[in-house]
């Protein structure tokens, strides 16, 4: 029988929790059996050893927030067919971006005392630096979308997106709307896919899976400026969106028009 070369697999990770990696390793059974059909060379979480490149395909967790990260990055960019964003970290910078780089090195000196240095920079999305094929969004991902996004590029499949957005995660889950009850939430932009884990846990959707096509943006912010306060609405939006170009060039104007400054 013909020996089939497997396509070889790299996962890699930056400036993160790890939380990402940590759920493909959970996948335990279903992991082993896509491995059957990858070849992970390069995944420090597993193995001890390594193989250099060229990789079918690169698996990014973190934001590169050192220039060490960035010349990782781009390495790993010029040696792969396809690069894959793994998170909120990744796709949006995530929880890092939530920080502006002034603001970083106040409280790096803050914590760390006048005389510390700080070799980071402002957190990004990989984005920011290489091409991204896809992103698999989520803080962290979702177990069965990472499935899903491993079987279609196994069936030879550009992977998509969900078309729809969380609030139909949520009407499956039996959720009553935060909208409507005149709580903020980013349910109706933000893509489906993650089962509405949070909203069912008591919390609001506050974008980690990133914006669904055509996000009607302005028409949420109108809905949240009958209820929310400026502040309110910018916190719920930078959480994970901040380094986007949408939360840049559309919702930080739009919000500095709302009209209620106080609830």
């Amino acid at each position: 029988m013909t020996n089939v070369k497997r396509p070889k697999i790299a996962i890699y990770d930056f400036t993160d929790c790890e939380g990402c990696e940590v759920v493909i390793i959970s996948l335990k059974e279903k992991l082993l059996a896509i491995e059957k059909r990858f070849d992970i060379i390069d995944w420090r979480f597993i193995q001890q050893k390594k193989e250099k490149g060229p990789f079918f395909a690169t698996i990014i967790e973190g934001s590169p927030i050192t220039q060490r990260e960035i010349n990782t990055l781009k390495y790993l960019r010029e040696n792969s067919q396809y690069i894959f964003a793994l998170g909120a970290c990744a796709s949006l910078a995530g929880i890092p971006g939530i920080l502006k780089k002034e603001e970083r090195e106040k409280w790096c000196r803050k914590i760390y005392g006048q005389n510390y240095k700080p070799g980071c920079i402002d957190a990004l999305p990989l984005g920011a630096y290489v091409k991204v094929d896809f992103s698999i969004h989520g803080c962290p991902v979702n177990a069965d979308e990472v499935v899903r996004i491993f079987e279609e590029i196994l069936a030879g499949k550009q992977p998509s997106y969900r078309g729809y957005s969380v609030c139909f995660d949520c009407k499956i889950a039996g959720n009553p709307c935060r909208i409507i009850e005149e709580k903020p939430c980013l349910g109706p932009i933000t893509q489906g896919g993650c089962g509405a884990i949070c909203v069912s846990g008591g919390s609001a959707c506050y974008g980690c899976f990133g914006l669904r096509c055509e996000a009607n943006i302005e028409g949420l912010l109108l809905a949240l400026d009958k209820f929310a306060n400026k502040k309110e609405v910018d916190r719920y939006f930078s959480m994970f969106l901040r380094q986007t170009p949408e939360y840049q060039n559309i919702v930080k104007p739009l919000t500095n028009k709302l009209k209620h400054d106080q609830k």
